[in-house]
Parts: C-alpha cells; structure tokens; sequence
C-alpha cells in the first residue's frame, strides 16, 4: 500500500485539466460557430478571430477574491473585423466579450467571495439507441406486446425517436409535436419513394395499414394516415399535421409544403439548432456503418433510412437492444463542457444583440457601436449562480472538498429527475468496476443518482471514463509498460485478473486456474488466456472509501456510512497523524491544496513562521 499511493494519479487533475481543455479548444469552438454576423442586406459583416484570443492577467488572485467578496476572472479580448461593403471599409479592433471566471490551483472558483464547484453529470451520450417497449394489449393488463424504437441523441436541439406501435405501425416521434408516420418523414427530408424502397429489405413493412391516395384502406383496420407519394405531398402532410389542419386545398399547397421544410430544416438540419457533436457523429457512423464525414454534424436523410433498416432487424431479432445503464453509452459532462455550453449561450444572446444593432447603425458604424459584455457575463452569472451544477464549495475537511470535485451526479439540466429515477438507474453495472464506486453514495433519495469516480479512474476527452490495467503477455504482467487505460467499451472482451495476485519473481502470474471477469461475469482461465491485470485493489472504490480501514471486513451499509461520515469529521486545530491508516492519507492532504507544497525537491536550509528555504539543483520550474 505505500509503494502504491505514489502511482495514484492526482485526485484533483480531472478539474483541471478539464478547464484547460476549455480553453485550448472549447472557447475556439463556440466563438467559430458564430461566424461570420451579417445583417439582412449583406453589406455588414462581423467576423472573429478566435485562435488570437487574449486573456487579461485577473485583479486579483483567488486568496484576495475570498478576502473582498470578488470573483477571481480574467478579461476576455478577441480581434474582430468590422467590414463595410456599401464604402468598402474594413475595420479592424480588439473587443472586449466579457469577463471569464479562473479556475484556482486547487480546482475550485472563486464567484463573489465564495469557493464554488462544478459538479460532472453524466448523462446518455449523443448517438442512436434501440430500446425494447411493452404495451397492454388487452384491458386485464396480463397480454404484453414486445415493440421497439430507436432513439437519435443530440447534443443540442430536439430528440428524434423511430418507434413501432402495437399495430405495428412506424412512426416519428418528437416532444410536444404529434407523431408522424415515418414514409412521410423520410420523404420530406428528400428522399425520393424509389431510393427508399430500394434501400430497405422490407419495403412492404412501411406500406402496412395506410390510406392510399385516393383515401381508401390499405388494410381492414381503421387507420388515419394518408400514404404520400412525393415529398412535396409528405411536406404538406406533415405541416397539416402538426397545425392540426385537416383540410389542404389547392391554395394552401405550396405555403403547406414550404412550411412544412422550414420546419424539417430547423428542427434536424440547421447547425444552429440541431448538433450531433463529434461524438455523437462518430458514434452514428460506427453503429449503422456510414461513412460520412465528422464535420457533418446534423441529421442526414441517410442516417434515419439506415437506422430504420435497423431497426426493422431488431423487431426481427437479428439485432439485439443497447443498455443504457452501460457505461459505453454514457458520457461525463465536465467543467469544461458545462461552462462551454454556457459560453454558447451567451454568445447567442450576443448576436441577436448585434443584429438589433445593424438596423440602427447604419450610417458609419463603428466596431464598439455593436458589442457590450452584459450577454456573456449575464450567462455566466446565470449558470455559476443558479445552476444546480454550480454549488458551494464542502469545505469541513480537505476530504470533503476533493470528493466534492470528483462527484458524479446524473441529477440537473439534461440528466433524470429524482422522483422518476427507476431502481435501473440507481443500481450497480458491472461496467462500474474501476470507473464508478460501488460503495459511496448519499442516502436517502439521491442514492445511486450521485456517486464518485474511483481512486484511479479518469475522464478523457470523448467524456468515457477510463481506468487503468497492466498488460499480460502469455502469462507474465508487463509492469514496465505502463498503465494501459481501457473504457467500458474497450474493456468488454478482455479477461482480466484481480490485482491482489500473487506474482512470481519475474513478472509471471500463479499456474493453474486464475479468477478473472470476462464479459461482465466472474470465471476462472488458466494465465495465457488472461489480457490484463487490475493495477491495485484500491481500483474499484473511491478516494474517501479507501480510507475506511479494513474495509473487506466490513458490512456494505456501515461502509457506507463511514465514507460519508468521514467527510463530516472537524478538523484538529493541531495536525495529528491517523492511529489506524490506510496509506492515502497523505496523497489527500497534498492534493487537497490545504498543505504547503514545494514546487521542486530539495534540501530545506532554513524554516520560521514566515517563510521556509529549500535549496534545489532544479533551475527552471
């Protein structure tokens, strides 16, 4: 256990490195998707250059951002163009946005005077899911139908779900707008009826209970929808749809079929409103094999014609359904991410303030005529005050402050509700094994809803959580190769020994049957069919259970309560080592950022109340 606390990575890393990310990539990214600015005649334009943003040294440093109720934020300057194409000017100045709040060393913000974390939600990751959905046929409640539906996740804008009925009828299916028969959606995005019978191994299946054109039944059933043969045609069906007019003459045709693709284009194809994100374009082109490319991010007529071809082979049963409890299929939402989304936001107010501005000013106007920082600062103030993601800092002990920053919660904006949270949601996956801890968890109504990463686990930058193994090579653990880290998707064929094996001199693991996991069940292999080893067996439970001394011999429930009490514990006014440790008190009480650290190793020449001299051959650090 003292060898292992040193390989223990920074218990506080995720947060900053997670706000770094926000600044190297994220800020560019948001501040691209809003160029150029141009006003309704096209002689205006406003562009950014964001790659050369600055930021401004902050005021104050986030000590005197406690001691004067402040916020610890830098300026943020970015060079704008200004061209005039009436008296073909351009004009070019640094503008101040708005004020960007700094993340300290320790990994909390400094808002007003008060030490605020961000908390990291996860939530089901953009991409297609197939679900299995049960209905009551008849009124006793005890005959079910087995249906299913794909489900298309966006990172921003509305959610699109394919689902099969108890009459077997296909439908599409938004929030707050009536569902649509699907033939009239896939043609209303631009299919043609020949491309879209042709590409499905079951064309007849669409056909199935419609009224034809003439208006009579396709099947005995009394059914409704009315079969569309163009997609002008589905485009008119589907704005009488969802204005619940019933009637189109021939007068309202072409306002019917105009409206009808303003609306498809808004809701699925205008990157303003619709977003797939890099990985949920990754992930759609993988599980339906597309190839299209990762900079086309909205809804493709493809990609709902595929995923229905899916979806037909599941109702089949050649495909199988995911499970979203299953880590692979779900992504961390970090600092970086939240604080990105806001700054998107704020953004956005920012144009509409610049476009109400164009009409005003337009007789010579100027660079600072259309920028003011309250958008970005008012959405900013917005989020780290209001949001429920953004919360006072625990600060009782340095325990309690770093299983702050390293929560997971799937609770807030985008995530579940607790009242509806289903006992699914809450329980324990076998993919949790070394990403999520088993044990700690608040209780009451919140249990399973919050948990912590684990002692080793780290978030990348796609948001999958990853922990770490050894590689086996026929047997021998190659421990001088390093930490191999795996996501949950990775990690599915892969056998895997526990980590508290003994190992033989040279590396090599016991002969005979070795226990191991392999496809989320414990088995036992002999060692040349082994993959990877486990790092420790600190692995698969968090920072403030690791600190629960002799914690095999515990009882699950006490467990619990004792991590979470841990955290309730006041500080001695005079340090005292713990009677009965575990080893990784010290590794807290460092990273916490409550001790003082030297920024290289030295030799201590002179200590005092005021200052400590450390004398170091390191020059430059």
């Amino acid at each position: 256990m003292a060898i292992e606390k040193y390989f223990i990575p920074d218990f506080v890393e995720l947060q900053r490195q997670s706000f770094q990310r926000f600044l190297e990539i994220g800020l560019i990214e948001e501040l691209n998707k809003r160029n150029p600015i141009t006003n309704s005649q096209k002689d205006l334009e406003i562009l950014f250059y964001p790659e050369y943003y600055k930021l401004s040294p902050p005021r104050w440093n986030s000590r005197d951002s406690i001691l004067l109720s402040k916020t610890y934020s830098c300026r943020l300057y970015v060079p704008v163009q200004l061209t005039n194409r009436k008296t073909k000017q351009i004009m070019f100045k640094w503008v101040q946005l708005g004020d960007i709040p700094l993340m300290s060393k320790r990994g909390h913000f400094v808002v007003n005077g008060a030490a605020r974390v961000i908390i990291n939600q996860i939530v089901r990751g953009p991409g297609l899911y197939f679900s299995e959905i049960q209905y009551n046929v008849d009124s006793s409640k005890k005959t079910l139908v087995r249906r299913y539906a794909a489900e298309f996740i966006s990172m921003r804008g509305t959610w699109l779900r394919l689902s099969i009925d108890k009459e077997k009828m296909i439908w599409a299916e938004l929030k707050k707008t009536p569902k649509i028969p699907l033939v009239w959606f896939l043609l209303g995005m631009g299919l043609t009826e020949k491309v879209l019978f042709q590409s499905l191994t079951q064309p007849k299946r669409l056909l199935h209970n419609y009224l034809d054109y003439n208006g009579n039944l396709t099947d005995e059933k009394e059914k409704i929808p009315r079969y569309a043969h163009s997609s002008l045609q589905a485009l008119e069906l589907i704005y009488s749809n969802i204005t619940n007019t019933k009637k189109i003459t021939n007068l309202n045709k072409k306002f019917f079929a105009k409206q009808g693709q303003k609306w498809i284009f808004k809701k699925f194809m205008n990157p303003r409103t619709y977003d797939l994100g890099l990985h949920g374009r990754l992930s759609l082109n993988k599980k339906l094999s597309l190839c299209l490319p990762l900079s086309q991010r909205t809804l493709t007529m493809y990609d709902v014609l595929v995923a229905t071809e899916h979806l037909l082979r599941v109702e089949q049963g050649l495909l199988g359904t995911d499970d979203i409890d299953n880590l692979k299929n779900r992504r961390v939402r970090t600092s970086s991410d939240l604080i990105q989304m806001q700054i998107g936001i704020g953004l956005l107010r920012l144009e509409k303030h610049i476009r109400s501005k164009f009409t005003t000013n337009n007789s010579n106007p100027k660079i600072n005529d259309f920028f003011s920082t309250k958008p970005l600062n008012g959405a900013l103030k917005e989020f780290f005050g209001t949001n429920p993601l953004s919360q006072f800092m625990d600060m009782i002990n340095p325990l309690a402050e770093i299983t702050h920053k390293r929560r997971l919660t799937t609770l807030g904006p985008g995530g579940v509700s607790r009242d509806t949270a289903t006992m699914d949601i809450r329980g324990i996956h076998p993919t949790h094994y070394g990403r999520i801890c088993p044990v700690e968890t608040p209780e009451g109504k919140n249990a399973g809803l919050v948990n912590a990463l684990t002692t080793f686990a780290r978030v990348n930058p796609e948001g999958l959580i990853e922990t770490p193994f050894y590689k086996v090579y026929k047997g021998q653990v190659q421990k001088k190769a390093g930490f191999f880290y795996l996501s949950a998707e990775k990690e599915e064929k892969a056998i895997i020994a526990a980590g508290d094996l003994n190992l033989s001199k040279t590396g090599f693991l016991p002969k005979g049957l070795i226990p191991v996991r392999k496809f989320d069940e414990f088995t036992k292999v002999l060692r040349n069919y082994v993959n990877f080893m486990s790092v420790s067996p600190l692995q698969m439970i968090s920072v403030a259970t690791s600190l629960v001394p002799f914690l095999e011999h515990d009882d699950a429930n006490r467990a619990l309560m004792g991590a979470n009490m841990q955290r309730q514990a006041v500080p001695l006014v005079r340090s005292e080592q713990a009677i009965v440790g575990t080893g990784i008190e010290s590794r807290i009480a460092s990273d916490s950022g409550h001790v003082l650290r030297a920024k290289a190793g030295g030799l201590v020449g002179y200590v005092s109340g005021q200052k400590i001299r450390i004398y170091t051959f390191v020059s430059n650090f």
